[in-house]
């Protein structure tokens, strides 16, 4: 059977965006791999009410809920408290628990305040989870769902908030008994990521649409990421082989409806892939970029600094007069090929060409002009920018082309940059 799992994280420094929820993501893929789904995180603010409504909702549609915060000894710390009260359980003093706490405070040759006290009750029939390093245990229950007509039940686990205590507890106490008392752990989820670019979200689905049912085996999720898409396929699994047993044909049939929208398989974005082109390619690369920023050359900036050294120039003008400047102005006569009309090709073409042949370079990629910040961020709408990229090839005429782009000012620069770098991807695969 395919347990459902739901975590809580509990507290107003959560809940008011004071402090980021990492325990969620943590404990989530713990339990992916022991082969258990997590189906909801849920949030919660320190209000009594809250917190045994959300216990409550959990019992009744998880088989298996995991609470971290809440199990300190102060006012606002509310989680046995709520835990009792959402399952109509009495708190009961645990004298294991009592005499933990206290040595702990004797061994820091401190008294303990009497609040500590409340930190050894627990719901009537739970289990102690020891913390080997603070005073707060954890809560093992297993409770029969309210409301509900078929009596299902649920096992809770509340851990404390602190995550360096928190994952050990689940190391040390929770996942051997979730293995040896639930079964679980026989298999374990497994990913797999594609990466696409140069298409649409909605576009991409239309094109694979029978491949994001969520009650398909493999599952395949799309997400973006600044202008990236990422197909994660996702299989319950008992080992390595079995996964890519059965995800074999899913990727096919993704290979074969998207081509070459593919950029690379694997935790990669463009950029890291590009780098692996060039560097299997032995290709030298110069980058010209004219305008608000040098996006291009940051990404590959990155990357070199990891000891990639297949950049061999990078060079940035804030606008084309600038770029003129540096150029000879006869040297477009050089070109064996006719450049386009356009102002802006034509620079940058002869830009491009010229740099290439002074260094000695195999491509130059130019790329302008990037909008203003300025008039991104005060854009009323979507801001959309036509935008050119010129490539000058060793042995080949300069090649052009011009697109216009929208998107969130957040999200725009990246997408510019990232169809220069497709753009040159698509010249590598088509002629080496």
């Amino acid at each position: 059977m395919l347990l459902r799992a739901e975590i809580i994280s509990i507290g107003d420094e959560l809940t008011s965006g004071q402090r980021l929820d990492t325990n969620s993501k943590w404990i989530s893929e713990k339990l992916g791999d022991l082969g258990i789904k997590t189906a909801f995180h849920t949030t919660v603010g320190d209000a009594m009410p809250d917190n045994i409504d959300v216990f409550q909702k959990a019992a009744r549609r998880a088989d298996l809920v995991i609470a971290s915060g809440g199990l300190g000894p102060t006012a606002d710390d509310l989680t046995r408290e709520a835990i009792a009260l959402a399952f109509n359980l009495p708190l009961e003093i645990r004298q294991e628990a009592l005499d933990h706490i206290e040595s702990l405070f004797a061994l820091r040759k401190r008294p303990m305040p009497e609040r500590n006290r409340s930190q050894a009750m627990f719901p009537e029939g739970s289990r102690m989870i020891e913390n080997p390093h603070g005073t707060a245990p954890g809560i093992d229950l297993i409770v029969t769902s309210p409301h509900t007509l078929d009596g299902r039940t649920s096992r809770i686990f509340s851990l404390p908030g602190v995550p360096a205590e928190m994952m050990q507890m689940f190391s040390d106490t929770i996942q051997p008994r979730l293995i040896e008392e639930m079964g679980v752990g026989g298999q374990r989820w497994f990913y797999h990521s594609i990466k696409v670019f140069g298409i649409g979200e909605s576009e991409l689905e239309k094109k694979l649409p029978d491949l994001i049912h969520r009650d398909r085996d493999p599952i395949v999720g799309i997400t973006v990421s600044k202008a990236t898409i990422t197909l994660r396929i996702a299989a319950l699994c008992s080992d390595e082989a079995e996964f890519q047993s059965k995800i074999g044909p899913t990727i096919q049939q993704i290979q074969e409806q998207l081509g070459w929208l593919i950029f690379a398989e694997g935790e990669i974005d463009i950029d890291g892939a590009t780098q692996a082109w060039l560097t299997d390619r032995g290709t030298r690369l110069g980058v010209i970029e004219i305008g608000s920023g040098a996006w291009i050359q940051k990404y590959l900036a990155d990357l070199s600094s990891q000891g990639w050294t297949g950049l061999q120039v990078g060079r940035w003008f804030p606008s084309l007069e600038h770029l003129s400047e540096s150029v000879p102005a006869d040297f477009l006569a050089v070109l064996e090929e006719p450049i386009p009309s356009d102002e802006t090709t034509k620079q940058l073409s002869n830009a491009a060409e010229h740099l290439r042949q002074q260094l000695d370079l195999d491509l130059c990629l130019a790329a302008g002009v990037y909008p203003t910040h300025q008039a991104v961020i005060s854009s009323k709408s979507l801001p959309t920018s036509d935008f050119t990229f010129v490539l000058a090839r060793r042995g080949k005429a300069v090649k052009h082309t011009t697109v216009s782009l929208g998107a969130h000012p957040d999200v725009l620069y990246h997408r510019l940059a990232k169809t220069g770098l497709n753009f040159l991807r698509l010249e590598l695969l088509q002629h080496g």
